[in-house]
């Protein structure tokens, strides 16, 4: 969840920057579509996400989440063309309904018969807050310094990383013996 949201939250408020310098009668608004369309794709998939959960697992949905991201950042490093900046951006609704549905399956699995679980989410919670948090200061470090495409790839690279730790240490957590 750090890794994620180091590559995520400061995503949309530096592309934001950049449209409005780039686009400023038009900025406004291709950015109220690039924060209302990723409620219309979450709306839509979560109960498809579920559903995958349950017969995929949440292992294969937590990589899909965390590449959705990474091209997403990718991408706003190549470009800041307002079709493809909310095409993208929808995205992020993709990550959004796998995380909704998702990280409350694996802490309940992973929890499950412990008393732990309130716990689980206080934690996982505390390391979104600091991981939104270091990657708006980050961001804004890095984009005062090296330009909005660097800031984009180093973002690219937390979601990257995040992935890579999911593939390579993360298991299954649907059906373990815990989640029984």
């Amino acid at each position: 969840m750090f890794l994620f949201q180091l590559g995520n939250a400061a995503a949309l408020p530096i592309m934001a920057g950049l449209l409005a310098a780039r686009l400023p009668q038009t900025a406004t608004l291709i950015l109220s579509v690039c924060i209302f369309a990723p409620q219309f794709v979450v709306v839509a998939i979560a109960p498809a996400i579920g559903r995958r959960a349950e017969s995929w697992g949440r292992r294969p949905l937590l990589v899909l989440c965390l590449l959705a991201l990474a091209v997403r950042c990718a991408s706003f490093a190549a470009s800041s063309e307002p079709a493809l900046v909310i095409a993208v951006q929808l995205l992020d609704g993709i990550s959004a309904a796998i995380l909704g549905v998702v990280v409350p399956l694996v802490l309940a699995d992973v929890m499950r018969g412990t008393g732990h679980y309130n716990l689980a989410q206080g934690v996982v919670g505390a390391a979104v807050g600091i991981g939104a948090s270091l990657s708006t200061a980050v961001a804004g470090y890095i984009s005062d310094h090296v330009g909005s495409s660097g800031t984009f790839l180093f973002m690219a690279g937390a979601a990257a990383t995040g992935l890579l730790l999911v593939i390579a240490l993360m298991p299954e957590t649907k059906g373990s013996p815990s989640s029984r």
